[in-house]
């Protein structure tokens, strides 16, 4: 046995993760990751941008980046500023009960911004460790942009990483009710007075 079937018999096969999602369930998932998947969508459009134009031209310090595209990187380095919101947003949707496949997802999602943000903090390291030349760490826009990626990825996995524990560990999961509700429940019966 590999170490690779070790690892996903030791970790992952006894999650029992489910990936089936009604149409309620979607839409809480939606509802939670909504501000989060705006500082992401923030994050892919400013490396798009960083990586089209110099941060100089985006800065306006040099002349070459149209209007627009100074404006949208303004606000979209902006947004970044959200991601401790978005974190205590899903922090918050985590405090009521999830579904087993609705933490699936979370766990999916978490998992892979932190994949994200450790590939990146590793080679931001290894980068900044192996060279001193600033023109070359320019080029790769290292800390204009990997840090950022780094950081901000890896601060939302948290938030992610809470709301699946909150679905898959079996102490907190969302169980089938049992009681009916209030609107639910039969009318009294008429006391004798």
């Amino acid at each position: 046995m590999t170490s690779l079937q070790e690892l996903h018999g030791d970790f992952i096969t006894p999650l029992n993760l489910t990936w089936h999602l009604d149409n309620h369930s979607r839409r809480r998932l939606i509802e939670a990751a909504s501000i989060p998947a705006i500082v992401i969508l923030a994050m892919l459009i400013r490396i798009s941008l960083v990586y089209t134009y110099s941060p100089a031209e985006l800065l306006q310090l040099e002349f070459g980046a149209p209007e627009l595209w100074q404006r949208l990187y303004r606000a979209v380095t902006t947004l970044d500023m959200l991601t401790p919101a978005a974190v205590g947003i899903l922090f918050l949707a985590g405090l009521r009960s999830w579904s087993h496949a609705e933490g699936s997802w979370m766990l999916l999602t978490g998992g892979l911004l932190a994949t994200v943000a450790v590939a990146f903090g590793i080679l931001v390291t290894l980068v900044l460790t192996a060279t001193d030349d600033q023109d070359f760490l320019n080029d790769l826009r290292v800390q204009w942009l990997w840090m950022d990626i780094a950081q901000t990825f890896g601060f939302l996995a948290v938030g992610f990483f809470f709301v699946a524990y909150r679905g898959l560990a079996p102490e907190t999961r969302a169980a089938p009710r049992t009681k009916p509700r209030r609107s639910e429940a039969p009318p009294p019966e008429p006391s004798e007075a």
